[in-house]
């Protein structure tokens, strides 16, 4: 139990900032009855398994065993159901909710320091998959899975930075594809609190958190640079905006 300490802490930021309230509002309405577990809180349970280093819904069993460190923990056939609710019409919600809880996150003291830049990372990467599964397709690796394309906001001080947005897609989907390049960047944009996202045709908007101005102006215009489809062989780019005050 001891070693699981440390993660019952996202659990509970998912509740100050207002995370699983906000997921459940999202999709109570795909409820027939008052739910046994709220989907917020399932939402957050499946997020701490997997910090907790599970890679498949079973491994929020993991929680379910510690009650005593992490409250009554759903079912992973409950869990399943909660992910078969998040539909194209649901998704939209969920991100909102993911959105509203970071501005609060942020307001609160976790936003980046003042001053600087805010550069968001893209990477697609393979993710291997087993056994036959749902766009699972042979890789440009030789090897056979995904390779979703991820969007991450570039903060050395958070490990692995701050997650904004993804996209699952097949296997053999292209690093280079500017289309879904577009359609990630404006995914990540939407999770960014209002004041830090990039105004275009606003000769004021530097697209960052507000703090000190910077003396030069953006490094690069953020959506030229994604219709470019610019990247790396290794299938990530790189894209910044300076700070405004």
């Amino acid at each position: 139990m001891v070693s699981h300490a440390g993660i019952a802490l996202l659990g509970e930021l998912a509740t100050e900032t207002g995370l699983a309230d906000a997921v459940s509002g999202a999709l109570l309405g795909t409820y027939r009855g008052f739910p046994l577990h709220m989907p917020g809180q399932v939402f957050a349970d499946l997020a701490v398994a997997i910090a907790d280093g599970a890679d498949a819904v079973t491994g929020i069993e993991v929680l379910r065993d510690r009650e005593a460190l992490f409250g009554p923990v759903a079912s992973m056939s409950t869990a399943w159901r909660l992910l078969d609710r998040i539909d194209e019409a649901h998704l939209p919600r969920v991100r909102a909710a993911r959105a509203v809880a970071r501005q609060r996150a942020w307001q609160a003291g976790a936003a980046p320091g003042p001053g600087g830049e805010l550069r968001i990372d893209f990477d697609a990467t393979i993710t291997i998959a087993h056994s036959e599964k749902q766009n699972a397709s042979a890789t440009w690796k030789k090897t056979f899975g995904f390779h979703p394309l991820l969007a991450f906001l570039d903060r050395p001080e958070v490990a692995g930075g701050e997650g904004l947005a993804g996209l699952l897609r097949a296997g053999n989907a292209g690093s280079n594809t500017a289309k879904d390049h577009v359609t990630v960047l404006d995914l990540a944009l939407a999770q960014l609190p209002a004041d830090a996202r990039p105004r275009p045709g606003d000769p004021r908007s530097r697209g960052c958190w507000p703090g000190q101005t910077p003396p030069t102006p953006p490094a690069c215009s953020l959506r030229p640079a994604a219709s470019a489809g610019w990247s790396s062989p290794s299938g990530s780019l790189s894209m910044s905006a300076s700070r405004r005050s």
